[in-house]
């Protein structure tokens, strides 16, 4: 039987800041967040919610301790109001966490403004060192009054939580959007400083170098819940996602989590992408299982996707779509732990379409329907 630290995971709820006081406080359990907003050319406002929380086989969602956005307080819309739950899903695959998906939706005023989503509760899972007391995120998003906006796609789920201990780690947020930027200084609430040698860049590469990776001490209160980390992303026109989530820090030896390689593939529009995923586990002899969760994009969600989960192959016919970004997203499990990798999509016009194709650093070259793409690969955790 497979041992690993099993995540107790939480989740966010909440009305704003200034009322979490008011909120009870049920017992630790909360683990990380975010949620996502997009609004429609009607003013229709949907929110997607992720939160973890302390896993507990038999409990339902939204329910302690999967209590969710829902069952913690109510998601607030400043200038709105309280936003409706539509949906609630839980998902107990993973033994580090539970997941708590949960989408809400809310109509918004006529006219032009930027709306402030938030919502918190207490308490933190128990022991982590930079985090405590009340928990939360705030969101917000800009619309015009007049046209759909999805300035953010961000899932907070690729972020692999798994820390090699004296190993340096890499792994990208993946996050979609117009002139994004990265805020490694944020501090969520309840947090008192971020995990030791934490930072963004510019292209949304998370690193921590060997040095403090070693640094990471287990947390004996609620194992695999070592260093809490949190950010901001925001885009040009005002919008912003805050997140916050735990690191797990293991050594070398342990029953450690698959990986799917991220992969950036620069195409023309009308190329038919195919792409095999680099899908691995450390623990030799591990039986895998892969599958296609979805496919987004800035110039419209692709429904003429295939992925075969045997061969591991992705294909991807670009014809009629507008230039922009995609993602797709996959995940793989070992049967006790999981992770997610993508395939991020740069679609641009070629020639007579007025766009250049340009090769990102360190590809490598594929073939796909006479034209060819760039693909650089974007490793989730370095283990050198």
């Amino acid at each position: 039987m497979k041992t690993n630290k099993i995540f107790k995971t939480t989740t966010i709820a909440a009305c704003l800041f200034a009322t979490l006081s008011s909120v009870s406080v049920n017992a630790s359990h909360f683990r990380g967040a975010a949620v996502v907003p997009t609004v429609d050319a009607n003013g229709m406002l949907t929110i997607d919610a992720k939160s973890f929380w302390r896993r507990q086989v038999g409990t339902a969602a939204g329910t302690f301790p999967h209590s969710g956005v829902s069952g913690s307080s109510s998601l607030f819309v400043a200038g709105a109001g309280n936003a409706a739950l539509g949906s609630i899903s839980l998902d107990t695959s993973d033994i580090r966490r539970s997941r708590i998906d949960e989408t809400f939706s809310i109509q918004l005023p006529p006219g032009a403004g930027t709306y402030t989503i938030s919502w918190g509760s207490n308490a933190w899972v128990a022991g982590v060192p930079n985090g405590s007391g009340s928990y939360g995120t705030t969101s917000t998003i800009f619309w015009d009054g007049l046209t759909a906006n999805t300035p953010i796609q961000f899932d907070l789920e690729n972020i692999q939580q798994e820390v090699l201990r004296g190993a340096a780690y890499s792994d990208n947020l993946d996050a979609v959007g117009v002139g994004l930027t990265y805020d490694d200084t944020f501090l969520g609430t309840g947090m008192s400083g971020q995990a030791p040698g934490y930072s963004i860049d510019a292209s949304g590469q998370i690193n921590m170098s060997a040095a403090t990776t070693t640094a990471i001490l287990d947390n004996g209160s609620s194992p695999g819940a070592d260093i809490g980390f949190s950010g901001k992303i925001g885009a040009t026109d005002g919008s912003a996602v805050e997140f916050v989530w735990l690191f797990d820090a293991v050594d070398t030896g342990a029953n450690l989590a698959p990986s799917i390689t991220d992969v950036v593939i620069n195409a023309l529009v009308g190329t038919t992408i195919d792409h095999t995923l680099a899908v691995s586990d450390p623990n030799v002899g591990d039986i895998l299982t892969t599958s296609f969760i979805n496919f987004l994009g800035t110039g419209g969600n692709p429904l003429n996707s295939t992925f075969d989960p045997g061969t591991l192959d992705f294909s991807w016919d670009s014809t009629g779509f507008s230039v922009g970004t995609y993602i797709a997203t996959f995940g793989t499990s070992d049967g006790s732990l999981s992770d997610q990798g993508t395939i991020t999509i740069n679609l641009t016009q070629g020639p007579g379409g007025g766009g250049i194709n340009v090769p990102e650093p360190a590809t490598i070259l594929i073939m796909g329907s006479g034209l060819a793409m760039i693909a650089g690969f974007r490793r989730r955790r370095k283990t050198s």
